[in-house]
């Protein structure tokens, strides 16, 4: 065992051995999330620098169930964290927390749950049903300000589509968080920064081409778009090529776990209506 290995190893034993709980803000975890986490980052530095590192996080996930809700848990907002079940945006964030995590040499589950806090809610602050980055343009452009990511859409594609944001206060009675009417009023006040907003997107009938076409890369995230009026993605995962055709790496409500998907995007996408393309998100 060289060095590096051996420091890599005893680390994480020392780890293992410490509380599970390290982070206050940690709801639902149990000592399998902690050690799944710690596991995964420990592999992850033992890899060749310039390997993907997105495709080993989420290829480590990959077989998990596919679950709703699992967020929440009750009328106080906290922070949770499980590795035993996804829904297509806890995926994403899980990956990209574990990728910062690798990139700053950090195999703590305390610093893990850190980068999922920043990553999840508005400028990493926890406060209120509101404060989580509901809508996915909320997402990125806060992500972005805090140099997480970077869309690439724009560069890809002048298409957009003119829409405000506001489903779900249209919607209020598919959100139990809304019977409280301050919650309510918090999420009118996200939604009024979202009005008249022009998103980019690729439509997806140009989701047939070649990857030296597309310059869709694998493990970018992909947001899938949608016509619904007042909301402005439907879907999220990575991009996965696979003999020349664009995949979805995600977790799939259809086949109920994580996977890459059968289909290529281009068909998957062919065969939902209100799906209208995608936008490219790069981690910076």
């Amino acid at each position: 065992m060289n060095q590096k290995r051996r420091l890599v190893f005893y680390a994480y034993r020392i780890w293992a051995l410490l509380p599970l709980f390290y982070f206050q803000d940690a709801l639902a975890c149990g000592s399998a999330d902690s050690l799944r986490v710690e596991s995964l980052l420990c592999q992850a530095a033992m890899l060749p620098t310039d390997s993907n590192k997105v495709l080993f996080f989420a290829h480590g996930l990959e077989g998990k169930p596919y679950q709703t809700g699992t967020l929440d848990t009750g009328s106080l907002e906290e922070l949770v964290v499980r590795l035993d079940c996804f829904d297509c945006v806890t995926f994403v964030e899980t990956v990209l927390a574990l990728v910062r995590c690798n990139r700053l040499d950090q195999l703590s589950f305390s610093d893990f749950c850190k980068h999922l806090q920043v990553i999840r809610y508005r400028d990493g602050i926890i406060d209120s049903y509101a404060s989580r980055l509901h809508y996915f343009s909320d997402w990125i452009w806060n992500n972005t300000h805090k140099h997480l990511v970077y869309e690439r859409t724009g560069e890809l594609s002048k298409k957009v589509r003119k829409l405000s944001l506001d489903f779900m206060t249209k919607h209020a009675s598919l959100y139990p968080a809304f019977a409280d009417s301050l919650c309510l009023d918090s999420m009118y006040k996200v939604e009024s920064r979202w009005q008249n907003y022009a998103m980019p997107y690729i439509e997806k009938g140009r989701l047939n081409g070649l990857s030296s076409e597309l310059d869709i890369r694998n493990g970018d995230i992909l947001a899938l778009t949608t016509s619904k009026e007042g909301l402005d993605v439907v879907h999220v995962g990575f991009a996965y090529w696979v003999e020349g055709k664009l995949h979805l790496l995600h977790a799939s409500s259809l086949h109920g776990k994580v996977l890459v998907d059968p289909i290529p995007l281009f068909d998957y996408l062919e065969k939902k209506p209100n799906h209208t393309g995608v936008r490219v998100i790069s981690l910076l």
